[in-house]
């Protein structure tokens, strides 16, 4: 009994932090609930774990590892593993069994389960137990790296997100998730993205949605400080950023859109329509937050999205055309639709594609022959780079919202 204790409590304390401990000690009561309901105790055993989620072979273990230990009073030892790996394991039953356990983890639509069916030694089907819980942390897919060339970017890691995220960007290890009424922040931790902080938000009229609901997350440094400028619709929400907190600092109907090492770049969104509005402001790069409420605007023309490339503006427009403005004249280049995201790096822009089948392309600012791209099964509602050679995309395939990295070179 006291080995059963120490195995129990080093295994909670290893899951304990995830859904499925309490998947397993929800299922394995309903488990004795089923077994104490016998006329005689019946002896049990396992014949196998299946894994229908994206979690790794180590996951799959301790599941077993626990049910195994909150059962031992009734479980029988198997006879020998006829398998184990990322689909889950499979074992021989030993002779003398009364009942036995086929159990299933499954994560779909952010909700994880554990599914345990029960048969009579005989083979008949007796039992259905079923466990759900939502999933806390998120299980992401490293891809395997191939060699990076000059026509295509690399897939560096993926993984599904729960609900309906507007945008997403990434701090160093911190994954950050813009939804209309919070902030999730995830932190890649050894295969998964834990949930470190959740923060509500709230947004002065006009409110979203808009046509096509659009979100913003832009990093700004004012003096020592770091801010995220969180946008939505026509406000914006300033959150500070420190090692320990996410905190409300102050809302502004400006959205900041880029920044230089002398230059804050501000728009606002049309009331009503998915692009902003015919008019940016630049400041000097401001002292402190205020100042950006003094900011005056000059006018443009509409956008979907904005980048600044030696010392000159690159835009979609609203007909999904990229266009180059410097010293507020417009600069002539190719013509071409690209689609409504951009993201300038050293000498690329990296742009998405439009409707049900983009791609995620990007092209030499000197070069124009020097371009590459990957088709992307969906429809990419945002991305963003660091500036690290990586665009980090969101992505609605088919009503399913994928986080996927890039690397470009």
């Amino acid at each position: 009994m006291v080995k059963k204790t120490v195995i129990l409590f080093f295994l909670f304390s290893t899951l304990f932090s995830q859904n499925p401990a309490r998947l397993v000690e929800d299922c394995a009561y309903k488990v004795e609930e089923f077994i104490l309901s016998r006329d005689i105790m019946p002896k049990i055993a396992i014949a196998s774990v299946k894994n229908h989620s994206l979690r790794d072979r180590e996951f799959i273990e301790n599941i077993y590892q626990l049910l195994s230990a909150r059962l031992s009073d009734y479980l029988l030892g198997t006879e020998g593993v006829i398998g184990f790996d990322s689909t889950g394991g499979f074992f021989s039953p030993p002779p003398g069994y009364d009942y036995l356990l086929k159990v299933t983890y499954k994560e779909v639509g952010g909700e994880s389960g554990l599914y345990i069916r029960i048969y009579s030694s005989e083979g008949k089907f007796e039992d259905f137990i079923s466990c759900t819980s939502p999933v806390a942390d998120l299980p992401y897919r490293e891809m395997e790296l191939s060699e990076l060339t000059t026509k295509k970017p690399l897939l560096l890691w993926e993984v599904e997100i729960e609900g309906r995220p507007l945008a997403v960007y990434r701090l160093g290890d911190k994954i950050l998730l813009l939804y209309p009424e919070k902030l999730v922040v995830f932190e890649k931790r050894g295969g998964f993205l834990v949930q470190k902080f959740v923060k509500s938000l709230s947004w002065p009229k006009p409110f979203y949605p808009s046509l096509d609901p659009r979100g913003l997350i832009a990093p700004i440094r004012v003096g020592d400080s770091f801010y995220l400028a969180l946008g939505i619709s026509t406000s914006v929400n300033y959150i500070y950023v420190d090692p320990s907190k996410f905190s409300v600092v102050e809302q502004l109907p400006w959205i900041p859109l880029n920044q230089t090492e002398d230059k804050l770049y501000l728009g606002k969104f049309s009331p009503g329509k998915n692009y902003f509005m015919p008019e940016i402001a630049v400041l000097d790069f401001p002292q402190s937050l205020p100042e950006l409420n003094t900011a005056q605007s000059v006018v443009f023309v509409p956008f979907y999205d904005f980048c600044i490339m030696e010392g000159m503006i690159n835009i979609i427009d609203y007909n999904g055309r990229r266009r180059v403005f410097k010293d507020e004249e417009e600069v002539p280049s190719p013509e071409e639709k690209m689609g409504d995201e951009i993201e300038c790096w050293k000498s690329f822009f990296i742009y998405s594609g439009f409707l049900d089948k983009e791609k995620l392309s990007f092209r030499d600012f000197r070069q124009f022959g020097n371009q590459g791209e990957v088709e992307i099964s969906g429809k990419i509602i945002n991305m963003s780079s660091e500036g690290d050679g990586t665009v980090i995309v969101l992505v609605n395939e088919n009503g399913r919202y994928w986080v996927k990295e890039f690397k470009i070179e």
